[in-house]
């Protein structure tokens, strides 16, 4: 059961008509760099959240660096735009995003306008755990300040409408100022609008709290898999613990019984097993759902993709769990072929970016086995 059987990116960031046709359970995303394949996760997220204005930003943000970067600006730039718009009102900034599956969303669409306002003087402070403008009121001094007009709908499988009407479903509409802090808490909805996701970056295993996802683990019984996982990468790991460390009184944290090391909390391993360990525990964040990873091949040893995918595809399987990842390494594209049984379980997208669209090259299981196993042939660009 796949949630989507195919997504279509119309217009997002700097993608224009991108298909991903007949999807399957485990989708490889390929090309050369600035070839849209983060983007076509980012799409993806919030998508499958269309309504929740945190995923938004949260989204926006990800790419950033900076800790100072502007919420605003950086939402701004998750929309299509034109170098010269010739008519202000069709090359307004938008994004359109439509879909086919058992996914309860059919069609998003998105725009904002400028707008301009008075307010009062004021100075800003960021927060040091996240990524918001807190505002400190200066003087009564007014001011001009610029915002944004942002416009979300939504077209859902409900009944059909009659035929003249083509309204969207749920429209939701915010008002967003420069300076200003920003509506970070979403209503509560119909779970059918949303759809279980989570997202790997090359670097949230570094970032990311593992604490609250390994509890969460642990209920659903996952530790033993989970281990089996990570002693891919070093078989001297013999446990996985949350513990409350000595001369602590709150903090408590994730330790690693090794065999040589003893007692070690993650933080002091290499980036392969935080990654994996962060891996794993996403996917068990999402059943059900989709799991979006960028760069699947970062951190882990050539000598241990195999095993690592092997345990990878077998989960997102048993855990119904619809998988969209990127590459650059034809060795991750050559194992995922090792450890896929069928066909239909694992397609290559090829992105290639054109001048009024992206165009994509797909490949299923049994046309890229052909290629890669005997032809040999480059299938990433």
């Amino acid at each position: 059961m796949k949630s989507l059987d195919s997504i279509t990116i119309h217009q997002f960031r700097g993608l224009r008509d991108l298909e991903l046709k007949d999807l399957g359970r485990i989708n490889l995303l390929v090309g050369i760099n600035n070839s849209g394949k983060t983007s076509v996760l980012e799409a993806l997220e919030i998508y499958c959240h269309p309504l929740d204005i945190k995923v938004w930003f949260s989204t926006a943000l990800q790419r950033s660096s900076e800790s100072r970067q502007d919420p605003m600006d950086a939402l701004k730039w998750l929309f299509t735009r034109y170098a010269e718009p010739i008519n202000p009102e069709i090359n307004k900034p938008n994004i359109l995003i439509s879909s086919d599956g058992d996914y309860f969303i059919t069609q998003l669409k998105a725009s904002y306008e400028q707008m301009e306002g008075i307010a009062l003087s004021t100075k800003t402070k960021r927060s040091n755990s996240i990524n918001i403008i807190n505002l400190e009121i200066d003087d009564d001094s007014p001011g001009l300040r610029k915002g944004i007009d942002f416009k979300i709908e939504v077209y859902t499988k409900q009944l059909p409408l009659p035929l003249f009407d083509n309204s969207p479903h749920f429209i939701e509409t915010f008002q967003l100022w420069e300076n200003e802090v920003f509506p970070f808490t979403s209503k509560k909805r119909d779970p059918h609008l949303s759809l279980h996701t989570s997202t790997v970056t090359p670097v949230s295993h570094r970032f990311e709290s593992q604490f609250r996802l390994f509890s969460d683990a642990r209920f659903k019984n996952f530790k033993v898999d989970v281990l089996k996982l990570l002693q891919n990468i070093d078989n001297n790991i013999l446990d996985i613990e949350i513990l409350l460390p000595p001369q602590s009184t709150s903090t408590f944290n994730i330790y690693i019984q090794h065999q040589k090391l003893g007692l070690a909390p993650v933080s002091s391993f290499g980036d392969g097993i935080r990654r994996l360990l962060h891996i794993a525990l996403k996917l068990a964040s999402v059943k059900g759902g989709i799991l979006l990873i960028d760069e699947l091949e970062s951190t882990i040893h050539t000598e241990a993709l195999q095993n690592s995918f092997h345990w990878l595809v077998k989960w997102c399987q048993e855990m119904d769990v619809q998988l969209f990842a990127t590459t650059h390494s034809l060795e991750a594209v050559d194992a995922l072929l090792e450890v896929t049984e069928s066909d239909s379980d694992l397609v290559l997208y090829r992105l290639e970016p054109k001048e009024e669209k992206t165009r994509v090259v797909r490949h299923d299981g049994h046309r890229l086995r052909r290629l890669r196993q005997e032809l040999g042939e480059e299938v990433r660009w």
